[in-house]
């Protein structure tokens, strides 16, 4: 199940540039830190955050993200894995990387 839920992860990593999937809530980053711990549930997440960005699996999994301003100016993203009884099993965080225009 671990290998499951880290893949999960990398492949969320490699899409998380795409329209889609990008965050829809902004969140400084040390409210994000404190507020989300390994097991705490989604409706501790979402009382002390607000709704964002939600993508549910066939596997009872599910991936809230959210985006927080960081030191360089750029924007980062901090996804939350929810296993499917609902307490949190992984967080990932890191600047969102855009392509040139």
């Amino acid at each position: 199940m671990k290998w499951l839920s880290l893949l999960l992860l990398v492949t969320l990593t490699a899409c998380s540039g795409t329209r889609a999937l990008q965050a829809s809530k902004n969140v400084p980053y040390a409210t994000l830190e404190q507020t989300v711990q390994i097991g705490a549930s989604k409706q501790q997440v979402r009382t002390a955050l607000g709704d964002s960005t939600t993508i549910r699996f066939d596997s009872g999994n599910e991936v809230w993200m959210y985006t927080y301003p960081t030191q360089s100016g750029a924007q980062g993203e901090f996804v939350i894995l929810f296993g499917e009884d609902g307490v949190v099993k992984q967080v990932r965080s890191g600047e969102v990387y855009q392509a040139g225009k």
